[in-house]
């Protein structure tokens, strides 16, 4: 079915759980996002776009469907792909390796390259309270003007999965399963608000959680990709 007016987009669809989590409604003035929490919004999805686009490499043009102008399925597809492996390559050019987490390749270039230092001043700066480090990361995105970044970085993150699947795979269990707790224990001591352990999180449940919302999406808005995506039973499994 065609993309009606007022429906939710796929990528605004699929960022709704960690949006709403983070982005702020003051009494004046419209929604907005830290800029901090805007670059986690940004690896978040760009890791669930990469999981799905290699989780669904082999429908890839029934999955395009979700977010692409009836026609422009493959053109959008190939677009994806070529910009994806540009993304890694400019990192492979920076930093002479291929990136071991999401982490790494989203979340820290993003804070690096606006604020100009690498992460581990960064973080220096920012436990101690540096006034320029902390009005950058507190600075306030409104909502509306962090939108097309968020659908940008949720959409190439399916070119990237689709066309560097066993890098995801690597990547996505460095990030979130077999994680260095010594660089965990680093980052908190440098002010990065996380947990004081990790909770792992397999790929295979990461995978069922997106695989979980795409179905919603899809249940609600193109019904008849089900089938197609396999995805009837993930609908079931969600509720």
């Amino acid at each position: 079915m065609p993309y009606n007016e007022g429906q939710p987009t796929f990528i605004g669809f699929l960022s709704i759980p960690v949006v709403t989590k983070v982005a702020k409604t003051p009494l004046f003035g419209g929604p907005y996002i830290r800029f901090y929490d805007l670059c986690v919004v940004l690896s978040y999805l760009y890791t669930a776009g990469a999981i799905l686009g290699s989780a669904r490499r082999n429908k890839l043009t029934i999955l395009a469907k979700l977010f692409s102008i009836p026609g422009t399925e493959k053109e959008n597809l190939d677009g994806l792909q070529e910009e994806a492996t540009k993304h890694l390559s400019k990192f492979r050019n920076d930093i002479a390796k291929d990136p071991d987490t999401f982490h790494e390749f989203i979340l820290f270039r993003e804070l690096e390259s606006a604020i100009g230092l690498s992460m581990e001043d960064w973080f220096k700066a920012y436990t101690e309270g540096d006034a320029k480090i902390m009005k950058i990361a507190d600075e306030k995105v409104p909502l509306e003007k962090a939108e097309p970044s968020i659908k940008w970085f949720g959409l190439e993150g399916i070119g990237f999965g689709s066309s560097f699947p066993e890098l995801t795979e690597k990547m996505y269990k460095n990030s979130y399963e077999d994680i260095d707790m010594d660089v965990w224990a680093k980052h908190r001591a440098h002010g990065l608000v996380i947990p004081e352990e990790p909770t792992p999180i397999s790929l295979e449940e990461q995978e069922k959680i997106v695989l979980q919302i795409v179905a919603a999406y899809a249940s609600k808005c193109y019904p008849e990709l089900l089938d197609a995506l396999d995805l009837r039973g993930y609908v079931e499994e969600g509720g």
